[in-house]
């Protein structure tokens, strides 16, 4: 299964309590993610497949798979339209 990641070059971010705030130079964007987020941010650093977000989300929330795989793919979506995951 394909593993997805977040791109290296121009995005720069950091864990601020609950959230991750991060700023793509590229585009000059401002973003920030709530705990959820900031919990798949950090797997996709590292590269992660689909299902291993989903399994991520369903541990640490207590959410079904269904839910999960519906937030897991919101994200992933939005971080791509967005050009933040690498290729």
């Amino acid at each position: 299964m394909k593993k997805l990641k977040l791109r290296t070059d121009g995005l720069n971010w950091r864990e601020i309590e609950s959230e991750v705030i991060a700023v793509d130079s590229n585009t000059a964007t401002y973003l920030s993610a709530n705990d959820s987020g900031k919990l798949l941010w950090g797997r996709l650093a590292d590269g992660a497949t689909r299902d291993e977000l989903v399994s991520c989300l369903v541990e640490a929330y207590g959410i079904d798979s269904e839910r999960a795989g519906a937030d897991v793919d919101r994200f992933v979506a939005d971080l791509a339209a967005r050009g933040l995951l690498a290729e």
